[in-house]
């Protein structure tokens, strides 16, 4: 008697081991949120989406959200190093029924503004200025200043092609920008945005002047890049819960001549999440998957932020702060030092970045008062009663190459990480800000790779010390821990590893 084996079902959750020739069937739901405030000048805001339990959800669906501009603004747009994520400041994935949450990330555009580092030049011009709003591109420019005929008339001349140093780019070409002194032209020193990515309130068709961006869900949790969730197999159901920043200084950013005030509200619409689910058609293979699979165990990573506002005499001094973590499972924690204001100016709108910057030490320089350096850093991270550097770290370079161990390469310059060195030509302008002024030293990060192992009761320690600029500054440490989500009988439940 024969036997007719069945095909073998690969593993559905894991998006590397899917055949590129499986049959499925994709569905595309357009949802509408099931609640929505609108944050305010002072306020936070929140939205949430319900999803549907079919198919499989797919890591690449997207949140399309747009803003309304301000009454009277004409010049305005979204922080290059975060785009529309600014206007997020929490994104949690919870069970609808139970209310247990799977994955919360907390001050989610600093959190964005990490992984934006992370992304590429050629992506940034040719994809993300489009989709999400973010570009922080750079190009060689060749351009010199010669004053060889006196009387301060000095000009911009092409150096062939011997580049002198670095600026922005977005893929349009820089004009000629006046600075305010008429004997002292500068030819070809202005960058704009592209006209598609301005928000201009006094334009007859306000939301063609207001663009529509988008995140991916992936983007949102990030453990969903490399699996989907069987939302088929799970009765109790998934929300997605969004908190929205303040609508005033923290979503938006000035361009040239473009006055402070006025607040950004969310076009509701054009916000939805287009959800699509996957449908796997081959030989009945979901229902063999899942006949298969009576319990599913998946482990992923989660975020816990931990903060903490100090002045810069007690950076300085240096500060000690215990991060939590206690009997987790912690693989990688990630310091930034933001600076953010409460009036309009270059540490909120009237800038490239807004608020979510990285403030690097002061640039390396001796006081001749004392003779001691200015600009130094001290780092480390204790826990289970021992410092996972044996000596802190003092170097700038040596703290770069840690950040590459344990996040990857940033697309970051010296200058730009390390506020050292030289790169940024000393007057060419992004919509009226002159990037060697507002970009150097604001993409500073301190990441680890934690390898001693499970945190005990003792939990996680941070050592800082560094010499920042008057303050106060905000010291965000995101922390990278296990979890693992187990689905059966219909049921999601979560775990921490």
């Amino acid at each position: 008697m024969s036997m007719v084996s069945q095909p073998v079902v690969p593993d559905l959750l894991d998006l590397s081991k899917i055949p590129a020739d499986y049959s499925q069937s994709v569905e595309t739901d357009l949802l509408e949120t099931s609640t929505f405030q609108e944050a305010t000048a002072t306020q936070t805001g929140f939205a949430s989406f319900n999803l549907a339990q079919k198919g499989f959800l797919h890591s690449h669906s997207k949140l399309f959200v747009g803003l309304i501009p301000a009454a009277g603004t004409t010049n305005t747009f979204l922080p290059q190093n975060v785009g529309i994520a600014s206007v997020l400041d929490r994104a949690v994935l919870k069970v609808r029924k139970s209310g247990q949450v799977i994955n919360d990330i907390q001050d989610f555009g600093h959190f964005y503004s990490i992984q934006s580092a992370m992304v590429s030049n050629e992506t940034m011009i040719e994809r993300e200025q489009y989709t999400s709003g973010r570009c922080l591109a750079k190009e060689f420019r060749n351009q010199r200043f010669d004053d060889s005929a006196g009387g301060g008339n000095e000009v911009v001349v092409d150096d062939g092609n011997l580049a002198q140093g670095y600026g922005l780019s977005n893929g349009r070409e820089y004009r000629t920008a006046n600075l305010g002194n008429p004997l002292r032209p500068r030819e070809a020193q202005l960058l704009l945005q592209h006209p598609f990515s301005k928000m201009d309130a006094t334009s007859a068709a306000t939301i063609a002047e207001s663009p529509v961006y988008q995140i991916d869900l992936a983007e949102l949790f990030p453990f969903l890049k490399t699996t989907q969730l069987p939302l088929y197999m799970i009765d109790q159901g998934l929300t997605i819960e969004l908190f929205w920043s303040k609508t005033s200084l923290d979503r938006v950013c000035r361009g040239n001549g473009q006055v402070a005030g006025g607040q950004f509200l969310i076009d509701k619409t054009q916000l939805k999440f287009c959800a699509d689910y996957i449908t796997y058609l081959q030989d009945d293979a979901m229902n063999r998957w899942r006949d298969g699979h009576p319990v599913i165990r998946l482990p992923f990573s989660d975020y816990r932020l931990s903060k903490l506002t100090a002045t810069d005499a007690a950076l300085t001094g240096g500060v000690v702060r215990q991060l939590g973590m206690q009997n987790r499972l912690v693989s990688r924690a990630v310091t930034i030092i933001s600076k953010q204001s409460d009036a309009s100016d270059g540490d909120s709108d009237d800038s490239v970045l807004n608020k979510y910057n990285m403030y690097a030490p002061e640039a390396g320089i001796i006081d001749t008062s004392n003779g001691n350096e200015v600009g130094t850093i001290s780092y480390n991270l204790k826990y289970k009663s021992r410092f996972e550097f044996s000596q802190s770290l003092t170097n700038k370079a040596q703290a770069f190459t840690q950040l590459t161990m344990s996040e990857g390469l940033p697309f970051v310059t010296r200058q730009d990480y390390s506020n050292e060195g030289t790169g940024y030509l000393p007057t060419i302008q992004f919509e009226g800000h002159t990037q060697a002024t507002v970009l150097p030293g604001k993409f500073f990060m301190l990441g680890t790779r934690l390898t001693n192992g499970r945190v005990e009761s003792d939990g996680v320690e941070l050592h800082l010390k560094v010499d920042v600029p008057a303050g106060p500054f905000q010291v965000r440490t995101y922390l990278e821990y296990g979890r693992e989500a187990v689905i059966e009988d219909g049921e999601f439940l979560v775990y921490n590893l």
